[in-house]
This record gives structure tokens, sequence and C-alpha cells, in this order.
């Protein structure tokens, strides 16, 4: 997933291992999300359809994000994060698979996703340049293993998206 806009509304293009165009992500903007303070992503096939939806809603002591697939609607996954010193720490919960835990590296540049020990995911934010770095665009190497179903996939996909969402609002309240 390669950020493609990180001003005003953000953007990524979701490629495949070839570089064909898989799909597309951005930011939503509706004047609902101004009157609810929540904000979201909304994921698009290389069709144009809409697929996927992130929200993250109000929330007053854990941030939570929610993906959504888009038909039929349903809930893929619910993160919420959990307090940790060093790294990032999210309570999951993800359709089908048991025990679903994300263990982050130190300023939540990279994790893995697992259920019942073993890794199912691996993300990995990749700069492409300084000027990309310093506009704030980031890519993800997402390496999903083999024996998910599709609707396991796309939530790996919302994940990533969500926590990325996460770590744009960090360095807004930081700045």
């Amino acid at each position: 997933m390669k950020q493609t806009k990180a001003l005003g509304r953000d953007a990524f293009a979701i490629e495949g291992p070839d570089g064909e165009l898989l799909g597309t992500a951005r930011q939503t903007l509706k004047m609902s999300d101004l009157v609810k303070a929540s904000r979201g992503v909304e994921v698009f096939d290389a069709a144009g359809v809409h697929v996927l939806s992130i929200e993250d809603p109000v929330n007053f002591i854990r941030d939570t994000y929610v993906v959504h697939l888009a038909s039929p609607p349903m809930q893929l996954a619910k993160l919420t994060k959990r307090f940790a010193w060093i790294g990032a720490k999210y309570d999951v919960e993800m359709a089908g698979l048991p025990d679903v835990q994300i263990q982050g590296q130190a300023f939540q540049l990279n994790y893995s996703l697992t259920s019942q020990g073993r890794e199912i995911a691996r993300v990995d934010a990749e700069y492409s340049g300084m000027g990309r770095l310093m506009m704030g665009k980031t890519s993800y190497r997402v390496r999903i293993e083999p024996g998910l179903d599709e609707r396991q996939r796309a939530a790996v996909v919302g994940i990533t998206l969500a926590i990325d969402m996460r770590r744009q609002k960090m360095r807004k309240n930081s700045g």
C-alpha cells in the first residue's frame, strides 16, 4: 500500500506484489464526520467498487477502530488501543480467527498480526525518499500468510489502514 496523498484527504494505492493496482483507499470527508468528530477511510477495488470502510468513532478513554465489509454489510475487525510503554499494543477482534493480537515495534512502524501465537500477517512501513517522509507519506509492505480467506485478508488491509489512522492522529496531536 503506497500513500499517494498526505495533505487534505489521505489516499493510498493498493498494489499486488508485481505492482498491479488492486484497489485504492481514501479518507472520507463528510459533514457528518465533523459533527460526530469521527474519521474514516473507504477502500475500493480496481473497478472502483466500495469494498471496505474503516471508522474511527469518538472515544474518550481508549482509541477504537472498526473495519466493515461493504457488501454484505458486516464487521470484520475491531481494534482497541491498549496501554503500552514501548511499541503498539491492541486488543483485536477479527471475524473467524481466535485470540488475535497485534504486536508492534517501537514508534508503531512495524508490527505483526498473530492468531493463537501464529503469525498471519506482517506489516512493515517503508519510506521511499526524504521528500515523502517529510510530507508524511508512508508505504506499507503487507505480507499475508497463506490460508486466510477473502474476508480475513480484507480485515488485514483494514487493520493496516486503521493503524495508519492511529499514527496520523498521534502525529497531529503531538504537533
